[in-house]
């Protein structure tokens, strides 16, 4: 799998988007960001829902941002029930290449939380500092990577996560050793919420 594809996998059916949904979008203080950044992750997750009830069947999408220059160029593509492919948008491929400081907004159909392809996608990239999911519901979970971060332990942690994984491993089993990894991320660096 392209190490640009984030998938939400079929924990849950896909729950439509609804206007209540979006309007309970919590803002967050996200940890280590500035006023300016959390307001504009909070209208990034509410504009992730919106265009994904309006444009995309209340499928995945994603915007890529670049956190220290946020009215800058932005990614954003859309995908299906269970992934979006961002490395096929040349805006959000080019953040993710050259940036220092990027953001990954996506919303999930179902009611779940980062899933391993989100994680790897995350820990792959270094310049990838924040993932963030929108449940179709408004719900919000993200990753960060802090100040002690470090992508061998966390490589580590991921990879101790999924060896019992196969290709025909069930999606509770993936569901299950990404909750694993989440519940142990604080040991890599990474802060989650």
């Amino acid at each position: 799998m392209d190490l640009l594809t984030l998938q939400s996998k079929e924990r849950f059916r896909k729950v439509m988007i609804t206007d209540i949904a979006v309007s309970k979008v919590p803002k967050i203080k996200y940890k280590g960001l500035t006023e300016e950044q959390n307001v504009a992750l909070y209208e990034f997750a509410q504009i992730v829902l919106l265009r994904s009830k309006t444009e995309n069947n209340s499928n995945e999408v994603s915007i890529t941002v670049d956190l220290d220059e946020l009215s800058g160029k932005q990614g954003f593509q859309k995908g299906d029930e269970h992934e979006v492919l961002i490395g096929l948008d040349p805006d959000s491929y080019h953040l993710i290449r050259t940036g220092n400081n990027v953001a990954i907004i996506h919303n999930h159909p179902s009611t779940q939380t980062l899933s391993l392809q989100d994680v790897n996608l995350f820990l792959s990239n270094i310049s990838v500092r924040l993932i963030v999911v929108v449940s179709n519901q408004g719900t919000v979970h993200y990753l960060w990577k802090d100040k002690n971060y470090s992508f061998s332990v966390a490589k580590e942690l991921y990879n101790s996560c999924v060896e019992d994984l196969t290709s025909s491993s069930s999606v509770s089993e993936s569901y299950a050793a990404s909750l694993d990894f989440l519940t142990h991320c604080t040991e890599a660096g990474l802060y989650y919420q």
